[in-house]
């Protein structure tokens, strides 16, 4: 019964195992930091990505409900009268709920130009070409020529082998810099 009446208040799909976690997100809080930002174009993907396949993980806050993971869904949700999702409170502290959302933005990953391109092949012979598209544009990338698309995309890493070189100092990395470069290896400087 009670169930019943949540369901009744959003028209996504929720996971069952989600459903003891929805909540209302016009309540949730913003610490008005999140350095995270897309486009308008980003928000609409996010937004059709909701519709078709729902709450796939929920919004992640701390204890008294402030963002540190789906501010960005939540807004579009609200955008869209929306009101109600899964959230994960966790009691964590002001300092871990900044750490946990710069996590959750940045580790991403890169891909595979080979793999993605099997991946995109697989998604346009299903017939979901144009969606595909559209999530590619939405994060300002295309469709590799060879699969039908305009030009290939910046997100891939490169086919070539890299060398990753540990310095103990600035003036080291300078010396291998230079001998490098003096020999005709394609070389740039990265400080982790």
């Amino acid at each position: 019964m009670v169930i019943d009446l949540i369901e009744k208040k959003f028209s996504l799909k929720i996971p069952e195992a989600y459903l003891p976690l929805v909540e209302d997100i016009r309540l949730l809080k913003s610490d008005e930091n999140n350095p995270n930002r897309m486009s308008l174009k980003q928000q609409e993907q996010v937004w059709r990505s909701l519709q078709k396949y729902g709450w796939t993980y929920p919004i992640i806050t701390n204890k008294d409900g402030v963002f540190a993971d789906g501010e960005q869904r939540a807004q579009v949700c609200k955008t869209h009268s929306e009101f109600f999702a899964p959230v994960l409170r966790l009691p964590v502290s002001d300092v871990d709920r900044r750490m946990l959302r710069q996590i959750l933005n940045k580790l991403k990953g890169k891909h595979s130009r080979e793999l993605d391109g099997a991946e995109y092949l697989r998604i346009i012979e299903a017939g979901e070409k144009q969606d595909l598209q559209a999530l590619l544009a939405a994060v300002g990338e295309k469709l590799p020529e060879d699969l039908g698309g305009e030009s290939e995309s910046s997100n891939m890493i490169p086919d070539s082998y890299e060398l990753l070189i540990d310095c103990k100092d600035e003036a080291e990395q300078q010396r291998f810099f230079e001998k490098l470069k003096g020999e005709g290896y394609h070389v740039r400087v990265l400080n982790l």
